[in-house]
């Protein structure tokens, strides 16, 4: 079958225009204690990619650059190191994005989205990633990731992923 753009574009607009301001506030406060460590993007990165690698140690394979290294050694890698901080820049951009137009952030993710499909991500990679992604803001925000922090983390990576997912234009099965 071939993808129906149409739908995941309906169902992402309905879901970025449903981001509330609340969650949207959480998340950005929220993500003021991780930027406030020490290069976070790298402390962050490594340890959400420690956190996708133990959810889905098949995920490695996704990685040409760490695929050959075992064990402790693809956390130092220096190739893992510099992926991983970009993938931090980028919550961080979507963080810094999440205003008033949100039109500009569903430009970026969907661009994002269609970049990944060439690295042979899939639809279903995502809610690995999210799951990392809570874990490792559990890891870093200790007792001030309360209910309400994480629920928000969730609403606002759902709709992060959802659009991404659009951009991707997947099959539909």
């Amino acid at each position: 079958k071939t993808s129906d753009p149409h739908i995941f574009e309906k169902h992402t607009q309905t879901h970025i225009k449903n981001i509330t301001k609340m969650a949207a506030a959480i998340v950005t406060e929220s993500w003021k204690n991780i930027t406030a460590i020490d290069n976070y993007q790298e402390v962050a990165g490594v340890i959400l990619f420690r956190n996708i690698f133990s959810i889905a140690p098949e995920a490695k394979g996704l990685f040409k650059f760490v695929a050959d290294i075992e064990g402790e050694d693809i956390y130092t890698n220096e190739n893992l190191i510099s992926h991983a901080k970009s993938v931090v820049s980028a919550v961080n951009k979507a963080v810094e994005m999440l205003g008033e137009d949100l039109d500009p952030l569903v430009a970026m993710l969907k661009a994002l989205g269609k970049k990944h499909v060439n690295y042979g991500v899939v639809a279903a990679h995502y809610d690995v990633v999210g799951q990392a992604l809570l874990a490792t803001l559990g890891a870093a925000l200790g007792d001030k990731f309360t209910d309400e922090v994480k629920a928000a983390w969730t609403e606002i990576y759902g709709v992060i992923s959802s659009t991404m997912i659009a951009g991707a234009e997947y099959p539909v099965e």
